[in-house]
């Protein structure tokens, strides 16, 4: 919100003369009057309209100014900023007002100048608060996302997945993951170097995510070569399936691997499981996938291989 832009604000005051004098001031400067007489049309006003502004009376029958600013504060969690309106100058009310949620105080009669540079003070907050929630929001998404691929991290991927498996549970579904790793990835970064690695990583990933079509899917990158894939409501034939699709991706898109032993292009093994082999809890359920990641490259790389239970 800029000082300079149109403010949706908000008065509220039991006097319908006052209530008319100060919407007058609002319109003259520019900006949007909403009225409410009391508490229940302020709380009416303020699920409806964004507001961006509060101009609260003091001395209300039924619920005063003080209560319903705790009330306002204890509703919603954004901040909107609070300038009390009231005749009653003494320090005791101010400190009351300061103390309800307020964040400012004006003797009626208002004076027009004094309000018009309040409303500017008050937009200047305001527009700083919504861009340090802006940033905020930017900081918690990069906290979840891998920096060179632009999926999931780890962290992302175990919140993610905790919740796959309680929906899981609930419907009585079934979640499958797959395990994927750059077969020989370590050869491809010596010989042709890490700028080179980092793109190959880039590529990899892209031809993962072009094949994952439902928005309930996921993909996280789980180590240095290493990516998860979580299918909620997948059966294994459909995970092996997944697997085989990645398998003819790779093939398809062949990033050149000069120094694998397997093929002249970049393959991955895969490891699958899913809750219906008896998981107790998404640690297990990774440990299953991961075991049958070894497996897949003990038997030759290049594959896909399912978890089996001893």
């Amino acid at each position: 919100m800029g000082s300079k832009q149109q403010l949706n604000i908000l008065v509220v005051d039991d006097d319908q003369f006052m209530r008319d004098v100060v919407a007058t001031m609002i319109s003259d400067n520019g900006h949007l009057p909403l009225v409410a007489d009391g508490y229940q049309q302020a709380l009416a006003a303020l699920s409806k309209n964004k507001i961006d502004l509060i101009l609260m009376d003091i001395e209300m029958p039924e619920v005063n100014g003080f209560a319903l600013t705790s009330m306002i504060r204890e509703i919603y969690n954004h901040w909107i900023p609070i300038i009390f309106l009231s005749s009653n100058d003494s320090e005791e009310y101010l400190s009351k007002g300061i103390d309800a949620g307020g964040d400012d105080y004006l003797t009626k009669p208002v004076k027009e100048v004094i309000l018009k540079a309040k409303i500017r003070a008050m937009a200047r907050i305001a527009s700083m608060q919504d861009e340090l929630e802006l940033l905020n929001r930017k900081l918690s998404i990069l906290s979840n996302i891998d920096p060179l691929t632009g999926v999931m991290n780890k962290r992302a991927l175990h919140n993610c997945l905790n919740e796959q498996w309680s929906i899981n549970r609930r419907q009585k579904s079934e979640l499958s993951i797959l395990m994927v790793d750059i077969d020989f990835f370590k050869l491809y970064n010596d010989n042709y170097g890490h700028q080179k690695g980092d793109r190959c990583l880039v590529r990899f990933t892209k031809v993962l995510v072009s094949l994952l079509n439902r928005e309930t899917d996921y993909i996280a990158r789980y180590g240095g070569e290493e990516f998860l894939i979580l299918l909620p409501f997948t059966p294994l034939e459909g995970a092996r399936f997944k697997a085989k699709e990645i398998m003819n991706a790779l093939e398809k898109f062949a990033i050149k691997h000069g120094h694998s032993s397997i093929a002249p292009y970049v393959t991955a093994s895969i490891g699958i499981s899913s809750t219906k082999l008896n998981a107790k809890n998404t640690d297990e359920l990774v440990n299953q996938a991961d075991i049958a990641l070894y497996k897949a490259k003990e038997s030759g790389r290049k594959q896909s291989y399912i978890f089996k239970s001893a």
